[in-house]
């Protein structure tokens, strides 16, 4: 039986075929490596934490299928040294890919994170099994990845979806994604405090937001400037502006030359994730994710 990094060489290096094959024996390889203990993992947890970097390579789409598939089946064996939401930015890209397969495996790898970013919610007298996360620090990273699913949520809304009551009755799609992610965060939160309920979250004013894209204009001018790229603001803002399919978020990121440093690709995923919140889209009216989630809840009495 072939091993896990032989596994990943073959999804990445292989056919159409030889690569779907590997990428589904990932699971079935998983369960005999159960029997010989965590030592068993240690060599693949390296491809884990350098996920988005690997992905950010690779071209074909049914690769990248094949490699997010693989990498989600693995996900649990992810170290949370740095901090737990370290591949956040990426599986929120991975939430707008066409592929469902890739979108539910994002969908998947979100939801694990919520067993323990809710811990201390759920079981507010007990220690928490991961000391270096503290209990606000959780809070925080909830806060944020609520507003982040709210704002992707938004984006992908269409004026069909009203007609609909049920998610299970949603078509398949980025909005649906987003809100079987809510739903599970939600149930898992049914025990939250105030402050982390869904509609406490507070929404930005305009003044805040308008605020936030100055700060993330200067960000992006001086990341270019830092990476050497021969692209400028306006061109990552026209790219935003004028959205035109799920893979749009990648070609931006090609746009800065990160070194094949996964740690500055990270930080690279996290402001264009800020800029297309931020900024207009031409889909949206003009307006940006953050100014439709203001008015939604405007509209709705909830700010």
């Amino acid at each position: 039986m072939e091993t896990f990094p032989e596994l990943f060489k073959t999804i990445l290096r292989g056919d159409k075929e030889t690569s779907r094959k590997a990428a589904r024996e990932v699971r079935r390889r998983l369960y005999y490596s159960a029997k010989g203990g965590r030592s068993e993992y240690k060599s693949i947890e390296k491809n884990i934490r350098t996920a988005p970097e690997i992905y950010a390579k690779i071209i074909d789409p049914w690769r990248q299928e094949n490699f997010v598939l693989a990498i989600s089946v693995l996900y649990f064996l992810h170290s949370r040294d740095d901090r737990p939401d370290f591949l956040f930015s990426w599986l929120f890209q991975l939430l707008q890919h066409e592929n469902g397969n890739v979108r539910h495996a994002s969908v998947r790898m979100l939801e694990h994170e919520f067993g323990t970013l809710t811990y201390h919610i759920r079981f507010p007298a007990e220690k928490h099994p991961f000391a270096e996360l503290a209990p606000e620090s959780a809070d925080q990273i909830l806060h944020v990845l609520r507003t982040n699913l709210e704002s992707l949520a938004a984006r992908s809304w269409k004026q069909t979806y009203n007609k609909i009551k049920y998610i299970d009755e949603l078509p398949s799609g980025t909005y649906k994604s987003t809100q079987l992610i809510l739903e599970c965060l939600d149930d898992y939160c049914s025990e939250t405090p105030p402050r982390l309920i869904s509609g406490s979250v507070k929404t930005e004013s305009m003044e805040e937001i308008l605020k936030r894209r100055k700060e993330i204009q200067r960000e992006l001018t001086d990341l270019l400037k830092a990476t050497g790229s021969d692209f400028t603001l306006a061109h990552v803002l026209d790219a935003i502006y004028n959205e035109e399919g799920s893979d749009d978020p990648m070609k931006i990121i090609a746009m800065f030359d990160y070194g094949g440093n996964a740690i500055e690709l990270e930080n690279i995923l996290d402001l264009i994730t800020d800029a297309w919140n931020y900024f207009p889209h031409e889909a949206l009216g003009g307006i940006s994710p953050a100014e439709k989630i203001l008015n939604y809840r405007r509209a709705r009495g909830k700010d």
